[in-house]
């Protein structure tokens, strides 16, 4: 720990500990196992999850097919160097592969669809497993492509996207023939601040402990750039929550693809962070107090960043690896769940892509017991907790070099928390995906590859998604 950050002690989550007088757990309640009729009774299990044969919707299977899979080229993008849009050679509607793309992989699943694979292994051998089900067809030859992980803290995955599974996607993409593959974040703004009047840590630091810098291939940190000219106001979808714009990362416009790969976990505000919560890992120091600080429509915000021009474009699919989940806490600590055979989600829709892993999360949520001295969400509590993060409390270096996380210029409204525990529609951020991709499908496709998922957290994820998934 460095001197920046032993002198800035009242951290959001001992804010939490000693404001509302609640505990914070960070131990692993484990090795548990995906097998929720033994353990709904609040007790661990070592249990394996039961065998089974391989499912999957048929090649071909539209069934829930989502606008905005492999997206064409939108009339606000900003062409540099030949990146973005849809990929040389494809059917900008359709996304189809031309002659130099790599071919569809005769397994993968539909456009929109989910795949839901339980791999034995670690991360690394899930991720193998799991990419022939995943279409590949928009990559090219020495094309370009931009990981966007999860790392808001230096702890280790659950808190932050799975290192082994990211291993496996960059193998992957360089068998593929992908020319630079890029692994890039930027760490929450309690430990990381990159504003106009200095700069608190790095996240290079934060990777160094979270296992995330251990890639063999290029990473690349938005906070390593000057604030003033690392970054351009983006062009956000229309109509959008942001009055004074947002701002991305130039890296943005220098890859020809990105692909999420972000992490299931509770979050102590927003209640859940998937892949859309992650997009706020690209927003520069300002933008992300305007998203906190004019919180009113805070789910809608964090969502429309994932929607403006120059990421819409390039965004490829949402891949999940989760060796394990972070429950009932979050984002940086809570309880620990051990997920075996180890579970990847993953979508060309990243609204499709975070509804299934929202239920997953509020199944196991109500399943698996707290750890000890742990924490739950409270949608109670969640508004005043971002009241006081807004305002700087437990925010980096804001006695320091970075200076008070504020501005003049952004307006206050409360945050209001949102009820996704009732339902996928529930979820204010899935339901604007999907308003901003289109609009909500009928049904979701949800592909069960490699082991069987097990009935009661079927019966879970049945319940939380309203009917609208179609197993396979």
């Amino acid at each position: 720990m460095g001197q920046e950050e032993k002198n800035n002690k009242l951290t959001r989550r001992a804010f939490l500990k000693h404001g509302t007088g609640v505990g914070v757990a960070g131990a692993a309640l484990g090795p548990m196992v995906l097998n929720l009729a033994a353990c709904s009774d609040s007790k661990a299990t070592d249990e394996s999850m039961t065998p089974g044969m391989p499912g999957g919707a048929p090649a071909g299977d539209t069934t829930g097919m989502q606008p905005g899979g492999v997206a064409a080229a939108g009339s606000g993008s900003t062409p540099v160097s030949g990146a973005g849009g849809s990929p040389p050679g494809t059917d900008p509607m359709t996304g189809a592969g031309g002659a130099d793309s790599t071919p569809v992989a005769a397994s993968a699943i539909a456009a929109g669809a989910v795949l839901f694979g339980l791999y034995k292994g670690n991360g690394t051998e899930a991720m193998t497993m799991a990419a022939p089900r995943l279409d590949f067809s928009w990559l090219k030859a020495g094309d370009s492509v931009l990981i966007k992980v999860a790392s808001n803290s230096g702890n280790p995955h659950p808190s932050v996207t799975s290192p082994a599974g990211v291993r496996g996607m960059v193998a992957h993409l360089k068998s593929l023939g992908a020319g630079k593959v890029i692994v890039a974040d930027q760490a929450g703004v309690e430990w990381v601040r990159n504003s106009a009047a200095g700069r608190f840590s790095s996240t290079k630091e934060r990777w160094m402990t979270n296992g995330l810098i251990e890639q063999d291939t290029d990473v690349h940190f938005f906070d390593d750039q000057t604030f003033d000219a690392g970054y351009f106001k983006a062009t956000p979808p229309m109509p959008n929550n942001w009055p004074r714009g947002f701002y991305l990362p130039n890296i943005i416009k220098e890859v020809d693809h990105i692909l999420y790969m972000p992490r299931i976990g509770a979050h102590t505000i927003a209640g859940l962070t998937l892949a859309h919560k992650s997009a706020i890992g690209w927003l520069r120091d300002d933008s992300r107090h305007d998203l906190h600080n004019e919180a009113a429509k805070f789910y809608e915000k964090f969502t429309e960043v994932s929607y403006a021009a120059e990421i819409k474009d390039r965004f490829r699919m949402a891949v999940t690896v989760s060796e394990k989940v972070l429950l009932h806490g979050g984002p940086d600590v809570g309880t620990q769940y051990t997920m075996s055979p180890v579970l990847v989600i993953a979508s060309t829709s990243m609204a499709n892509h975070d509804a299934v892993a929202s239920s997953v999360l509020v199944t196991l949520n109500k399943s698996v017991p707290v750890a000890p001295g742990g924490m739950m969400y409270s949608a109670g509590t969640a508004g005043f907790t971002n009241t006081f993060f807004a305002g700087g409390t437990g925010v980096g270096g804001t006695t320091m070099a970075a200076g008070p996380w504020k501005d003049a210029g952004s307006v206050a409204s409360a945050h209001v928390a949102h009820p996704f525990e009732m339902g996928i529609t529930k979820d204010r951020a899935t339901s604007h995906g999907w308003e901003l991709a289109g609009g909500k499908p009928a049904s979701i496709a949800v592909t069960n590859d490699g082991e069987t998922m097990d009935a009661a957290l079927m019966t879970g994820l049945t319940s939380h998604g309203e009917g609208m998934y179609k197993f396979g």
